[in-house]
């Protein structure tokens, strides 16, 4: 596995890992952006060679590439605390790493594969600037803001701990192998807390899904009754304007990050995602003096 960096408009160093593809592969590309708690190594089960989603991709003939998203992984931590908020890996990670990607695949633009946030980043990209988005979202356990009692109560309490203590310590409480930059996920959060994702300029990310065209597979787990359970999963999709979006809930027994690293997610969830991405249209390449 190969590793790039990327720098993004507002100077962060992010770490771009790519699988080295079949000599037989497509020239369908996907980027695979994981969620809060973890980073690239969830979609490899943790590093095993071999294992996870990244390689049954790649058996499938794709060109895998796996994000760090800032603050986790490979890629820059936060140089003190508080200086980083969560609509920056909206407006700075994911247009660097769409970028990175196309311009090192002749310019066809990947599919975003986020799970949990790494999906909501992907939705709210690509909602924010249509004209940019990936070729296909696919959301996996990826909730809109509905939030009952103990989801809220939760919510706030990570609020809290986040401003408490300038991070929230995720390796502490056994939560996964990356703690959190303070702003970026207490304002998740929030967002979610008050039932809106609007950013600091105004933007009202779930009203501009409507605008949204690019095909759109969201996944749930049966078994995921906390961080996204399937109604919250439906609802988010259901915001979408594209003409092709489709809602599955995989499963029994898959919860939220069995999604990822559940055995038994390599026949219940992971077929079902390869054989979406394969049915999108060809890959569409800007003439050449219009690549990135």
């Amino acid at each position: 596995m190969n590793t790039l960096t990327v720098r993004t408009e507002d100077g962060v160093e992010l770490a771009l890992h790519h699988l080295a593809p079949d000599p037989s592969a497509s020239a369908r590309a996907v980027l695979l952006v994981h969620g809060a708690f973890t980073s690239h190594a969830v979609w490899l089960r943790g590093g095993a060679a071999g294992s996870g989603l990244a390689w049954f991709l790649r058996a499938r003939g794709l060109d895998v590439w796996l994000a760090d998203l800032r603050h986790h992984g490979g890629s820059a931590r936060e140089p003190r605390p508080r200086t980083w908020h969560f609509e920056d890996t909206i407006l700075h990670d994911a247009p660097a790493l769409v970028a990175r990607v196309r311009g090192e695949t002749g310019g066809a633009a990947p599919v975003w594969v986020g799970h949990s946030v790494g999906g909501a980043i992907g939705l709210a990209y690509s909602a924010r600037d249509p004209a940019a988005a990936p070729a296909g979202i696919v959301a996996l356990g990826t909730p809109g803001p509905v939030l009952g009692p103990l989801r809220r109560a939760m919510a706030l309490l990570t609020i809290v701990t986040c401003k408490t203590l300038g991070r929230f310590p995720a390796r502490r409480f056994r939560m996964g192998s990356e703690d959190e930059a303070a702003l970026v996920l207490a304002e998740w959060m929030a967002w979610n807390a008050r039932g809106r994702w609007v950013g600091a300029d105004g933007t009202d990310y779930l009203a501009a899904l409507g605008r949204l065209r690019t095909p759109v597979l969201a996944v749930a787990g049966a078994g995921d009754r906390m961080f996204a359970p399937a109604d919250a999963c439906r609802r988010l999709v259901e915001r979408a304007g594209a003409a092709s979006k489709t809602f599955v809930v995989v499963g029994p027994g898959l919860d939220h990050r069995g999604l990822l690293l559940d055995a038994r997610a390599d026949e219940q969830c992971w077929p079902l995602v390869a054989d979406w991405i394969a049915r999108l249209p060809s890959p569409a390449r800007p003439p050449a003096w219009m690549a990135p």
